[in-house]
């Protein structure tokens, strides 16, 4: 073999060995026991303002992450949500179920205009929801997250241990029902699960993670400015930047695969991608070093008719395959028919993905008409 064929084949050893470290981040990782309260907690406010633009499919799998939360809320908790005047008629079921489903829980339903003061328009709702809140502590949660048993006392004890400035949650997807949202799978379970399982093993975090984040009001007040936040695709990071050092929980939630359409899942994809690589650019350049497709690929267009170049592709193809496979079973997601299926189209979206983000094309949020050209932007229209 030549020395571009023996460089290519230490180049997917290292994959490999990436492959295998994550793996076993994410197969040991274990999750700490809900325990009984052993002294009262502060109270705590919980923010869920609700999306626009869902299908009633959705709606329904939404209603049930939002519920998760609400019965876990303990005496002095609360829950708000913020739904827009167009959209109520639809929420309005499941709005009603859950008062009558819980009639002891303090639920506050907030109902305006949508909010359009910032160009991130989750930062546009909390900030409406905010002002009101009577929690001590705030955790501000997406509204496509699903809370495991235990999940919101868990965190409180977290922050009263915690010498940090908050405390937040990495993330999987449990569930697939779509060939489509089995890209949102891959990217959390395979890309972002691991290395953020890493990162909380190496120390405190410097920013945090949508999926659930909490932390004191009053650090919040002195801390963290609205117009900062509100310009920020990626508000998340931004709300850790600001209240670092960040604790990474033990307790693992749960974000549900809502894509339906191959195009959907697509943005989605790349916007993940893009806001990586937005907020740490020299780390997501690195990741180059686990992209060996690329180069395989690349080989086995200059000369077709290589045998080893096809081989390695393949060989190579079929280790990420096999890679995002497992780690999917490492967190117990069951995938549907077509879920499957899409399995085997990852690894190339993948590397395709890696090269289209150093492009200067813009993301958009789901459902939303604003593009965003960079990381902190008021948007085009």
């Amino acid at each position: 073999m030549s020395w571009v064929e023996w460089g290519l084949v230490a180049w997917s050893g290292a994959a490999g060995l990436w492959w295998l470290i994550a793996l076993g981040l994410v197969a040991w990782r274990k999750d700490s026991p809900a325990l009984p309260a052993t002294i009262a907690e502060p109270p705590l406010t919980v923010f869920k303002p609700l999306p626009t633009g869902t299908t009633a499919a959705e709606r329904v799998a939404l209603a049930g992450a939002v519920e998760s939360f609400l019965a876990q809320l303990e005496p002095g908790d609360e829950l708000r949500v913020g739904v827009s005047e167009p959209e109520f008629a639809q929420w309005q079921p499941a709005l009603t179920d859950w008062q009558r489903r819980y009639p002891a829980a303090a639920l506050a339903i907030l109902c305006r205009p949508q909010p359009v003061q910032r160009a991130n328009p989750k930062i546009a709702w909390l900030e409406v929801l905010a002002p009101s809140a009577r929690g001590d502590l705030w955790l501000w949660s997406d509204v496509d997250i699903v809370a495991p048993p235990g999940l919101l006392p868990a965190l409180k004890r977290a922050a009263r241990n915690s010498a940090g400035g908050a405390v937040t949650c990495a993330y999987c997807v449990r569930h697939v029902d779509s060939a489509a949202g089995m890209l949102d799978a891959a990217f959390v379970n395979a890309e972002f699960l691991p290395g953020a399982l890493l990162l909380g093993r190496a120390g405190s975090l410097a920013f945090a993670f949508g999926a659930a984040t909490l932390f004191r009001a009053d650090d919040f007040r002195d801390r963290v400015n609205w117009d900062r936040l509100g310009a920020a695709l990626a508000d998340d990071y931004a709300l850790g930047e600001a209240l670092a050092p960040v604790a990474l929980a033990p307790q693992l939630v749960e974000t549900l695969a809502l894509e339906t359409t191959l195009a959907g899942a697509l943005r989605h994809y790349y916007r993940w991608q893009k806001t990586i690589r937005w907020c740490r650019p020299a780390s997501y350049a690195a990741l180059l070093a686990i992209l060996p497709l690329l180069g395989w690929a690349g080989l086995a267009v200059l000369a077709p008719t290589n045998p080893v170049a096809w081989l390695g592709l393949g060989l190579q193809w079929l280790l990420e395959t096999t890679a995002v496979l497992l780690l999917c079973r490492a967190v117990r997601c069951r995938m549907s028919p077509g879920g499957w299926v899409a399995l085997l189209a990852w690894p190339p979206i993948r590397a395709l993905a890696w090269l289209a983000v150093w492009l200067p094309l813009p993301v958009t949020w789901r459902g939303a008409v604003r593009r965003w050209a960079k990381p902190r932007d008021a948007g085009i229209s």
